[in-house]
């Protein structure tokens, strides 16, 4: 699909598809936004990263302001486009008789878009951690399917040396706590559970195994 509608090189392709684990809107993003391509590579550098209590929580933190960082930048121009379009729908600047009372017709209407626009904002931020958190358990599964010498295909093709590293050095057992961690977390974060709350418990879980 991304081969022929997009006019995606072969092997990216194929890359794509594999890292993300079926969902086509998520491949598609990975072949073509280099941007995409660099945020995965952070997160698949978080197990090298947690080699304490303190570097779990900085590891927590990264991965909460990147995910606010790919939200604002999904959001911010449809949420300047709107407002200024409902600004010029309302007259927004007029003068004259009237102009007063549409004044205030105007803030409440823009009260109410800023409202929706920062649950879609919330939205963004969520979703774009749950992907985070979908190439972070991607790694995992493939340390599990590594030490089990399971006849599977690994998720992310470009990390096997890393997934081979950390094979050599946690259990069957740890590399399944690992990855219950990560699906505990996405599931809590579903519940509601502060984002920030779940990644640090998620983090120290990683770490210790």
């Amino acid at each position: 699909m991304l081969i022929n509608r997009d006019g995606v090189d072969p092997s990216a392709a194929a890359w794509a598809a594999a890292a993300a684990q079926g969902h086509v809107g998520r491949a598609r993003r990975l072949a073509r936004d280099p941007q995409a391509r660099a945020s995965r590579e952070k997160v698949l550098a978080v197990p090298r990263r947690l080699t304490g209590v303190g570097a779990c929580f900085d590891a927590a933190s990264a991965l909460i302001a990147a995910a606010e960082g790919e939200a604002v930048a999904t959001v911010s121009d449809v949420d300047a486009r709107e407002r200024s379009e409902l600004e010029t729908a309302l007259g927004a600047g007029g003068t004259g008789r009237g102009a007063a009372a549409a004044g205030r017709g105007i803030a409440g209407a823009v009260k109410e878009l800023e409202r929706r626009q920062k649950s879609r904002a919330t939205r963004a931020q969520r979703d774009a951690l749950d992907r985070a958190l979908v190439d972070l358990a991607g790694f995992y599964r493939d340390v599990l399917v590594h030490k089990l010498a399971a006849p599977v295909a690994p998720v992310h093709v470009d990390s096997v040396e890393v997934v081979e590293q950390a094979a050599a050095r946690w259990t069957p057992e740890g590399a399944l706590r690992r990855l219950e961690a990560v699906l505990a977390c996405r599931e809590a974060i579903e519940l509601n559970v502060k984002p920030r709350i779940a990644v640090e418990a998620m983090m120290l879980v990683l770490w210790r195994g």
